[in-house]
């Protein structure tokens, strides 16, 4: 009998349910799916990345055009970010290029905007740089055209590791052209006034 009674409930509320709800009163939920967001916290199985881990995120093109310093994720205070250090590489000369996934800029996502620090840089020719491309072929950063993005970026002045906004990036002139994304350091590991490091975290096109 409390079972009938308790099936009989619940039928009820469902017939009062749909009978109190017209299309005006639907809601979807509703996920937006951004072109690319990268926040270099956790691997695609959900796992947290270890400190100190050299970068190998699919999709994202990890190159030492010049020299061997290659990008690392770094973890301060529970937060993934990506870091460029040449300090120790040993080389004389780094050119070292993170090179986002594919993406295609939308009408309504055409924004690009991340965070970005430094730390040890003192000269300007220890430099961090941002591209765009539309003819990367996956492989070879030298002959491709790397088109640059004028972001805000930390100075020699900034205090160390303090993330600074790069501000919005419009990209609303490449929507529906298949872009990829790149930040390349420049440095040295044996010229102490060119061995600073570079920090990226929460890279998105919104």
């Amino acid at each position: 009998m409390n079972k009938f009674r308790t099936l009989l409930f619940a039928a009820l509320t469902a017939i009062m349910a749909v009978g109190c709800t017209d299309d005006g009163d639907t809601q979807l939920s509703y996920y937006d799916v951004l072109p690319l967001s990268q926040g270099f916290d956790r691997k695609p199985d959900y796992n947290p990345i270890p400190d100190n881990t050299l970068l190998e995120i699919p999709g994202w093109y990890n190159i030492a055009q010049t020299g061997t310093a290659l990008w690392k994720v770094q973890v301060y205070q529970g937060n993934g970010y990506a870091e460029l250090t040449t300090f120790q590489s040993g080389d004389a000369v780094n050119v070292s290029w993170l090179v986002s996934p594919e993406f295609i800029p939308e009408d309504d996502h055409s924004t690009l905007v991340f965070r970005v620090a430094q730390s040890y840089v003192t000269n300007i020719n220890n430099k961090l740089e941002v591209f765009i491309s539309e003819d990367f072929d996956g492989t070879n950063v030298a002959t491709a055209t790397w088109i640059p993005l004028n972001p805000a970026l930390p100075g020699t002045t900034a205090v160390y590791f303090e993330f600074m906004d790069s501000g919005d990036i419009s990209l609303s002139e490449y929507i529906g052209t298949p872009l990829h994304l790149a930040f390349k350091v420049t440095g040295s590991g044996t010229n102490t006034n060119l061995d600073g490091s570079y920090q990226i975290d929460n890279v998105n096109v919104k």
